[in-house]
């Protein structure tokens, strides 16, 4: 029989039977594993394995085990462990989960797919049949695929890109921009305070509106469950952007003329922010959106609506800005709404 859990389907031993309706003690493996991998978890070292257990629910020890982890397509590397005993009714924890993922082959990947570990439990005297057996799901996500805020929301940050080539641009262009309105070109982040961090941030908002680009309506739910991203110069060659394209790209510019973003979340829309000061939240993911709330309030922040930027009409910052525009800010912070900000 097979019991659906919340990261992986595991699939009793063929020890298992069934005695005048009660399940006889059994031998089995008890997995925990990431529902989502992508080429970011890789770069970042999430790792793939999180529990490994040998569970002994029978009234006899077993000597000389060994747990074997092969996977379809290969993803990962793989891997036995090796066991000198397991009490009768007692748990073995392995402690040891690292397990290489194949970087070249989530690189590779344009499309998700499924795939899945499959893990046996054998004695290495008897090693013919397996003795439990379990298998894991996984979702292979696109190299250029976010797999949302319901899982590990903080790998959002992988896909600012403040090295893209086009993130250059639009700072010349932000450059210039200040300077045609009689203030510094410098791209010099906090070193003159809030007030220039405000500069900065309205000088890439009026390059980026100069590029004319337009708005691309995301996937819906896309916040939970995902989507693929375009990079600042895919943008920019395209043309089009869904708001989490550009409160992205937003972001890039923005640490990349040394100012600290965030991406502010909520239902099916992203928000892209930046601090004022020199300063984060001390956890780099904030479901509390009280924080923000208050962060704003003190004007130790700005959060704004990035897809004005893609309606085709000069809209001035200002007008973008959430806790300036009644409009946005009942958008952002509406009282039935929920938000998760990334720092």
């Amino acid at each position: 029989m097979t019991r659906e859990s919340g990261q992986s389907v595991e699939v009793e031993s063929p020890q298992t039977s069934l005695i005048s309706g009660v399940l006889s003690p059994t031998l089995h493996l008890q997995v925990s594993a990431a529902r989502k991998l992508n080429l970011a978890a890789f770069q970042n070292a999430v790792p793939a394995l999180t529990e490994l257990a040998v569970v002994n629910d029978t009234a006899s020890p077993v000597f000389d085990l060994s747990v074997q982890l092969v996977s379809d397509p290969p993803f990962v590397k793989s891997r036995v462990w090796h066991l000198e005993s397991v009490g009768a009714g007692e748990t073995y924890h392995l402690r040891d989960l690292d397990v290489q993922l194949d970087g070249a082959l989530l690189s590779r990947l344009t499309e998700a797919e499924t795939a899945s570990l499959k893990f046996e439990l054998r004695s290495e005297t008897t090693p013919d049949a397996p003795l439990a057996t379990h298998e894991s799901s996984v979702e292979l996500l696109a190299r250029n695929q976010w797999g949302g805020i319901g899982h590990l929301p903080e790998m959002v940050a992988a896909f600012v890109q403040p090295n893209d080539q086009s993130v250059d641009r639009l700072l010349k262009g932000a450059a210039q921009a200040l300077q045609s309105s009689g203030k510094s070109g410098s791209i010099d982040g906090y070193t003159h305070g809030a007030k220039r961090a405000w500069e900065l941030a309205s000088g890439i908002w009026t390059s980026v509106l100069q590029r004319k680009l337009n708005y691309a309506l995301p996937p819906a739910s896309f916040e939970h469950t995902g989507q693929k991203v375009r990079s600042p110069s895919q943008v920019l060659d395209s043309g089009l952007a869904t708001c989490l394209d550009l409160a992205l790209m937003f972001a890039a510019c923005l640490e990349q003329a040394h100012l600290n973003p965030l991406l502010v979340f909520t239902r099916g829309h992203a928000f892209v922010g930046v601090w004022l000061r020199n300063e984060e939240f001390s956890t780099a993911v904030v479901d509390d959106i009280t924080a923000v709330r208050k962060r704003l309030k003190l004007q130790e922040m700005i959060v704004f609506e990035t897809t004005l930027a893609a309606h085709g009409q000069a809209v001035g910052f200002s007008q973008a800005i959430a806790n300036e525009s009644p409009r946005f800010s009942r958008r952002l912070f509406g009282l039935s709404q929920t938000a998760t900000a990334v720092d």
